[in-house]
């Protein structure tokens, strides 16, 4: 059964919530490109309907548009607790036209609000070698304060995979590097629709990566939505490898005894150490998923089957935010320095969700 949404304790001042992914998809009809983005269209109203609550839809004709950047950060700044938001660059070109999330929508947020937006690029490992370097080069050279690569693991018509070991990848991921990003997130778990399936493994080729980039980090995103045990095995062993919990997230309401017996897994293996927040909004508003998550804890069953101790409120602001800024070299406090007296620092009460994407 879904989650209670009454009762839940207050969230402390000084949480500092980084959501590390979030998407001002175009989901404009006129964009899509292919059945697969056809497939995907109709799932993403879908995905939104079963977990959200139901007070909370947007209505289709609203959800099924193409989201101003300006509407995405205000969202997540005026209708949530979140203070910082990370949003990728996407590259579903076999699916949609504009690659679902579109550059320029990136280099928009991230320049509208350095203190509170951080950018991804994306770029496509299934292309030529020497086209695709030189799009990441020309995406980092437009956006130099960008902070990570987004990869996808294949692309459709006709289907094209690659290994995260091979060629083309391995050299995005070395001239990322040489550019100075941080992270390489890499969607896996969840298939884009009636797609093959193998592609969104964690295996061989991915851990090899990981091991060949070790000063490089690698973000399994969404984890936990499927390959669980391979994912909790992958962060446990490679030092640089996370699990990024966007869409899983969303679990907490719509299922979450699923949630907790996904967080468990990788509590046992990989930590607190090695989770991030994230809710992939516009999936779901994000508000009451951070309430949910500061309110959780696991049930003594749980602790006893898989050897964990209770969830504590410092695990949870490392989950939250303290994590994945340390996985970029930067502190909360550092983060919210830069935030003091910006257009989002007012103290003022939380907006209803989505009052702002329906009222634009």
């Amino acid at each position: 059964m879904p989650a209670a949404l009454d009762n839940l304790p207050p969230l402390p001042a000084d949480l500092f919530v980084i959501d590390a992914v979030v998407h001002a998809l175009n989901l404009d009809p006129a964009n899509i490109a292919s059945r697969y983005g056809e497939q995907l269209w109709q799932m993403s109203y879908g995905l939104h309907c079963m977990m959200t609550p139901p007070d909370r839809h947007v209505p289709q004709a609203t959800y099924m548009t193409d989201m101003a950047p300006e509407t995405l950060v205000r969202t997540m700044f005026e209708e949530s607790a979140t203070r910082m938001v990370a949003t990728h660059t996407l590259t579903l070109d076999s699916w949609f036209k504009d690659g679902f999330a579109a550059r320029h929508k990136t280099e928009a947020m991230v320049r509208g609000w350095p203190s509170r937006v951080l950018g991804y690029v994306g770029v496509d490992p299934s292309g030529e070698k020497n086209a695709v370097l030189d799009d990441l080069e020309a995406q980092v050279a437009a956006l130099p304060s960008a902070v990570g690569v987004k990869l996808y693991p294949h692309q459709m018509d006709p289907y094209r995979p690659w290994r995260t070991d091979g060629e083309v990848a391995s050299a995005v991921i070395a001239r990322a590097q040489a550019l100075g990003l941080k992270s390489v997130a890499i969607h896996k778990a969840l298939p884009n629709g009636s797609v093959p399936l193998a592609p969104y493994r964690i295996g061989e080729a991915f851990e090899t990566a990981a091991d060949n980039f070790p000063g490089m980090a690698f973000e399994i995103v969404p984890s936990g939505m499927a390959f669980i045990e391979e994912t909790a095995l992958a962060i446990s062993r490679f030092p640089n490898v996370y699990a990024n919990l966007e869409t899983t997230t969303a679990l907490l309401w719509q299922a979450p005894g699923r949630f907790e017996a996904a967080l468990a897994l990788l509590m046992q293996w990989g930590g607190p150490e090695k989770l991030l927040w994230g809710t992939g909004c516009t999936v779901t508003p994000p508000q009451h998923l951070i309430e949910l998550m500061w309110a959780f804890a696991f049930s003594a069953q749980t602790q006893d089957r898989h050897g964990i101790p209770p969830t504590t409120d410092a695990a949870k602001r490392m989950i939250l935010g303290e994590n994945y800024s340390r996985m970029l070299g930067l502190t909360t406090a550092t983060l919210a320095a830069a935030q003091a007296g910006d257009a989002f620092d007012t103290g003022a009460p939380l907006k209803a969700p989505w009052s702002i994407w329906t009222a634009a």
